[in-house]
């Protein structure tokens, strides 16, 4: 299976508190890459100070494109963000929710198994993978070490394109390899807080349509667990066959 990881950053913050970014949205796009399988050369798009609607227009026909080739997109809450995110900016809803229901969201496949959510970087530690970027160089000799994703608004808003470039890189590049262990080994692997190895074994990697068979876990223990309408409730209005009884 050919996989290409596909990952965004927002120009705008969201706030904190803000437990839905939907109620600050739009958020607009500075940039967006796509790391393959098979290939070392990433797709990059970037706009100053935003990605314009025809330039998140074009985005959205690569990355169908990219399904016409043969690639699996993959990413890592795509579902409930990045395409929403990317149906509000290019307008293209029923096309968003067409490459959203059929990719493969990794952290989907944690969630509706599981109950709860996992970051990223507890994956990418449990697949025995460097994990995220955390240092980026600015543009005045700066060394930034305590990068995330919250930061890249305000950096991309001065004009540090390369350290938020660099922090997006590196995210789709550690996400495309998550993926192929993910897929060799059947597994994905991450360590509780309580220092508990943890596990989900799969057959194979599962769309966010064939995500929605799984078997709902008891969350009865937990105090405010994720329904599965938050992660596709958007879809809803644009694609009757996204699921039933949702």
């Amino acid at each position: 299976m050919k996989l290409a990881a596909f990952d965004l950053e927002i120009a705008k913050g969201i706030p904190d508190g803000i437990a839905d970014w939907r109620t600050v949205s739009p958020l607009g796009i500075s940039c967006a890459s796509v790391a393959f399988s098979d290939c070392n050369t990433p797709l990059v798009r970037y706009g100053v100070p935003q990605m314009t609607r025809e330039d998140c227009q074009m985005l959205v026909r690569e990355l169908q494109g990219l399904i016409d080739q043969g690639y699996s997109i993959v990413t890592w809450n795509g579902s409930s963000f990045d395409f929403p995110v990317l149906a509000e900016e290019s307008g293209m809803y029923t096309e968003c929710v067409d490459l959203a229901a059929n990719h493969i969201d990794l952290m989907l496949i944690v969630t509706f198994t599981k109950g709860w959510f996992l970051s990223l970087q507890k994956a990418l530690d449990g697949a025995r993978l460097s994990g995220k970027v955390k240092t980026v160089s600015l543009s005045n000799g700066t060394v930034l070490k305590d990068m995330d994703g919250s930061k890249a608004p305000e950096l991309w808003s001065q004009g540090e394109h390369e350290a938020v470039l660099t922090y997006l890189q590196g995210d789709v590049e550690q996400l495309i390899k998550l993926a192929e262990v993910v897929q060799r080994d059947g597994a994905i692997r991450w360590t509780a807080n309580s220092g508990k190895p943890q596990s989900i074994m799969i057959d194979r990697l599962l769309t966010v349509n064939e995500c929605l068979n799984i078997p709902e876990p008891d969350v009865s223990w937990m105090t405010n667990p994720p329904s599965r309408q938050q992660f596709v409730q958007w879809m809803e209005p644009y694609r009757s066959s996204i699921a039933q009884g949702l």
